[in-house]
């Protein structure tokens, strides 16, 4: 990849934490798998409401929790099997009314697929630098 090439990556990571960003500003809960993602969106820059889902107690709980208090969740879990199973698992009990998986789209083709974990974003963007 050239400098022009990781320039470009790195203008779309950026304008992906933007993004995520504003969303947390109406009333969005972002989702990841874990402490080791929450680290690696930190370090891109995001700092808005990023919850870790092993934060909560099951599924249910994090569907409870959800529809009291936000509006829309974010789903950024991991683009490996257990990230799919646990996105249609969430987006199930959620009847797929507040499910937003734009940004985890986002991120596979920003990365071009590169990446199969959250945590992985934070070495993609160090390799673009």
């Amino acid at each position: 990849m050239d400098k022009i090439q990781r320039l470009e990556k790195i203008r779309e990571l950026k304008e992906f934490v933007d993004q995520i960003n504003n969303e947390s500003t109406k009333n969005s809960l972002i989702l990841v798998e874990g402490k080791r993602d929450l680290e690696a969106l930190s370090y891109l820059g995001c700092s808005g409401n990023i919850q870790a889902y092993h934060n909560y107690k099951s599924i249910v709980d994090l569907a409870d929790n959800f529809r009291v208090k936000y509006k829309k969740l974010i789903l950024l879990l991991d683009l490996d099997d257990t990230g799919r199973i646990m996105t249609r698992k969430i987006s199930y009990l959620l009847n797929q009314r507040y499910i937003d998986n734009y940004y985890r789209n986002k991120i596979i083709r920003i990365t071009q697929g590169k990446i199969r974990t959250i945590e992985e974003l934070r070495s993609f963007y160090n390799s673009m630098l």
